[in-house]
């Protein structure tokens, strides 16, 4: 799958493509030997690949960054300032969707344009179109790929709704414009001086963006009943078949307004099926509207994850993020048993100043860091802190042993969990 959505990208005139997936090196190995125009490199972390993928759309090259739309959210620092800057070559934002973390809400929150595809010609059409939007209005464009696309899947369902000539497949020219970076402090500075400016002229381009999506191809209509469901997945066109109306948006942000309000209207009652209100919430009139009657999976609470006695938090809003989670948890009930997870990786990305701070602030609470190769570096790196109290664990099982620890304890142990 990363093999054909790399290849999509460098037929589409992708001069570089930066990736953390390791897997995806022996396809980008080849496609550098048959493209002579292309180029890739493999990335530490996500917002390390994001900002060297910017940086050459800022030199007015065509660039794309690989990322599964977990890591996407690793990434949100210079996310949401590039949407500011903007980019003056074509820059797109891959995210395979590999577990149930969507991608979607990052589009609104961002004020990036987002568009789902979730086969083979959709992802097609899809960097095609994408690339088009973003040289024209100078922004990043976000696609979510769904993690299996079945060519002959997509193509059969998609025959029901309107139909969507294919993007052919092409070679790309050897010969591109060379690099090129036009100095405007302005523009790329965006300090809080030309912030305004930037953030009117953001607003304005995604209006324009609005209207533009009205007419993409990948968005499908097909009306059959009075009662019709808006949804993002390709999938609910085979399972509605003939029981419903059914409206599949591609572009999720911005909403194509005109196209959504004139499906409502057609409408005695509609149903919004996605995994996050994305949709939803740019529905001004939502009158008719029942949200997420089938996938409301976005209003349910999980039970708390426990484990040996503690309550474990994990990396949820972002890399490391547990250990400031868990020193806050800790500030707020200190009685609270609690068990912080991540992983080497994530420890090296931004688990050292969370570190510090918890240190610092004296809080107590076990961290369990997952390793690989690294657990000589993070010792080393805890000694630097004047931070002895580590162990080794062979397996998971052993954490139990630390559930009573009233100090501060890092615990080391090779895998997942």
């Amino acid at each position: 799958m990363h093999e054909e959505i790399t290849r999509v990208l460098v037929e589409n005139g992708a001069r570089m493509i930066y990736a953390v997936n390791k897997g995806v090196e022996k396809g980008l190995q080849l496609l550098r030997d048959e493209f002579p125009h292309f180029d890739y490199e493999l990335c530490t972390n996500e917002k390390i690949a994001y900002e060297q993928a910017l940086s050459c759309a800022y030199a007015s090259c065509r660039s794309a960054c690989l990322l599964s739309s977990e890591g996407l959210y690793e990434a949100l620092d210079p996310i949401m300032s590039s949407a500011y800057t903007g980019t003056a070559g074509g820059f797109l934002v891959i995210c395979v969707q590999e577990n149930d973390v969507l991608a979607t809400p990052v589009g609104p929150f961002a004020k990036l344009p987002f568009i789902v595809a979730d086969s083979i010609d959709a992802l097609r059409s899809a960097v095609e179109y994408g690339y088009t939007i973003s040289e024209k209005y100078e922004t990043p464009v976000i696609i979510q790929a769904a993690p299996e696309m079945s060519e002959e899947r997509g193509s059969r369902i998609e025959e029901r709704a309107s139909a969507s000539p294919n993007a052919e497949r092409r070679t790309p020219n050897a010969e591109r414009s060379s690099a090129r970076f036009i100095k405007d402090p302005n523009r790329w500075a965006a300090t809080p001086q030309f912030r305004y400016r930037l953030h009117r002229q953001l607003n304005e381009k995604i209006e324009k963006i609005r209207k533009e999506f009205e007419e993409y191809k990948g968005n499908h209509v097909a009306v059959t009943t009075q009662t019709g469901v808006i949804t993002d997945k390709l999938s609910s066109l085979e399972f509605y078949d003939e029981d419903g109306s059914i409206l599949r948006l591609a572009t999720l942000y911005p909403l194509p307004d005109k196209l959504v309000s004139g499906f409502i209207d057609r409408m005695d009652i509609i149903f919004v099926e996605e995994g996050y209100p994305v949709i939803e919430l740019q529905i001004a009139d939502r009158s008719k509207v029942r949200a997420n009657k089938i996938g409301d999976s976005y209003g349910r609470e999980k039970p708390e994850e426990m484990m040996h006695g503690m309550h474990v938090v994990r990396d949820k809003l972002g890399p490391a993020s547990s250990i400031n989670m868990a020193h806050g948890i800790k500030k707020l009930e200190p009685g609270k048993k609690v068990l912080a997870i991540t992983y080497e990786d994530y420890f090296f990305h931004s688990g050292m100043p969370a570190f510090v701070n918890t240190l610092y602030n004296n809080s107590s609470f076990v961290l369990l860091v997952m390793t690989n190769r690294r657990e000589d570096e993070l010792k080393g790196v805890l000694r630097g802190f004047g931070f002895e109290n580590c162990h080794h664990l062979e397996s998971a099982s052993e954490i139990e042993r630390f559930k009573d620890a009233d100090a501060l304890t890092v615990l080391f142990c090779r895998g997942i969990m």
